[in-house]
């Protein structure tokens, strides 16, 4: 990068700009606690760090365009992803407009390592840097970027009150944010089915929010939906395990296979010869703050 809008030491975690978080308005249940989850999390995401980054769900196209249409670019904006991964998002965003900076930032030093490959790779790395860092305490200024971005993060979030917070700081009141994840729909004895059963695929899941959930979130830090879009993005049980190093596979199979025909745990899941398939549905939004700047 040439500038860098970051300035470490500077931020004030829970600080939200504009408006005040308000702690509790969406928790997570009587869950792990922040640093448990971290924990939790860096141990997943290093171990399946490879092969995270090459899954076909995390690389889908037509999401990554969804995405980046909801970024609204502009050019010289400063971007921020939190919770980067492997840097796809990252990536994706740079080459989708050559005058922007991105920072990436990720709890995992296994996922940073390997989106600086990848940044390397595709040459873009002149312009997208990575960064070790928690998105409850992110290690930047107030209003540091133009657009913060966070992709499939949330339902790891122990306080996703503190989360929408810290993306809110950071982006300030002229700044736009945008959050892609798992909607957990109006069925709530199959969203919490789904969510245990995730837990043995992944320990570092926490809970999967509404749609209407992660709008309270971003609305109680002030920050106002701009725009909004909903897909569901297909999956194959066995793949998506074959790429996983949870703690319990067949628990996670069992649970998939009791819900056909029934709830089939908010995702559809359904049998498709010898296997399961299913969709995930998928919730995108941009907020913005009082003086965020219309399309």
């Amino acid at each position: 990068m040439t500038s860098d809008p970051a300035h470490p030491g500077t931020a004030h975690p829970g600080t939200a700009h504009p408006g005040t978080a308000h702690p509790g308005t969406v928790r997570s249940g009587s869950g792990p606690d922040g640093d448990t989850v971290l924990r939790l999390a860096v141990e997943q995401f290093t171990v399946h760090a490879e092969s995270f980054g090459s899954s076909p769900v995390m690389n889908d196209a037509g999401e990554l365009d969804a995405l980046v249409e909801l970024c609204a670019l502009q050019p010289g904006d400063r971007v921020l992803d939190v919770a980067c991964g492997p840097g796809i998002v990252s990536c994706r965003l740079a080459e989708a407009e050559p005058t922007v900076t991105v920072v990436g930032v990720d709890a995992t030093p296994a996922m940073v390592t390997l989106a600086e490959a990848r940044a390397a790779e595709r040459r873009v790395g002149d312009r997208v840097t990575f960064r070790a860092g928690r998105m409850e305490q992110l290690p930047f200024a107030d209003a540091g970027f133009d657009v913060v971005v966070s992709r499939y993060a949330l339902h790891h979030a122990a306080d996703p009150t503190a989360v929408a917070a810290e993306l809110a700081r950071v982006a300030g009141p002229a700044g736009r944010v945008v959050v892609f994840d798992f909607d957990a729909g109006e069925d709530p004895v199959a969203a919490q089915a789904y969510d245990a059963a995730e837990r043995f695929r992944d320990p570092s899941h926490v809970r999967n929010l509404t749609a209407a959930e992660q709008r309270a979130l971003f609305d109680a830090v002030g920050l106002r939906l701009d725009a909004a879009c909903a897909h569901r993005l297909p999956a194959d049980l066995d793949t998506v395990l074959s790429r996983s190093h949870g703690t319990d596979h067949g628990r996670v199979r069992s649970a998939f296979e009791a819900s056909i025909g029934g709830h089939g745990l908010g995702v559809g899941a359904h049998r498709v010869g010898d296997g399961i398939a299913f969709a995930y549905p998928i919730c995108g939004s941009r907020f913005v703050g009082p003086a965020g700047r219309p399309d």
